[in-house]
């Protein structure tokens, strides 16, 4: 049963990878590291995120404000939208699994 499972688990995660939005994500991904700018807000932004959530000194505002800038890039306004679609194709197969095995076990 868990090597089929295994087996079962191993031909999803294939399918998502083969996806369209998986393979845009890596390519854009890798062109995202190698622009130095939009790295640098990038950092800037997890950076204030951070700051924002120990001591919540940083604003909402410049979280919001960092936040566009970074979707005004095409290039990252578009990885986020296929990362938004391979997290979606995630979500689903969790949601299955977590359905499978709640009435599995109750």
């Amino acid at each position: 049963m868990v090597k089929l499972l295994n087996k079962k688990l191993e031909e999803v995660i294939a399918v998502i990878m083969d996806s369209n939005d998986y393979k845009e994500c890596v390519s854009l991904k890798e062109k995202m590291l190698k622009n130095k700018e939009l790295m640098s807000l990038i950092n800037t932004l997890k950076e204030k995120q951070k700051e924002y959530i120990k001591s919540g000194c940083c604003n909402k505002e410049t979280l919001e404000y960092l936040e566009n800038q970074l979707y005004d890039i095409p290039l990252y306004s578009i990885y986020m939208e296929h990362l938004k679609n391979v997290n979606k194709m995630i979500s689903y197969v969790q949601d299955d699994l977590n359905d499978y095995f709640y009435h599995l076990f109750n």
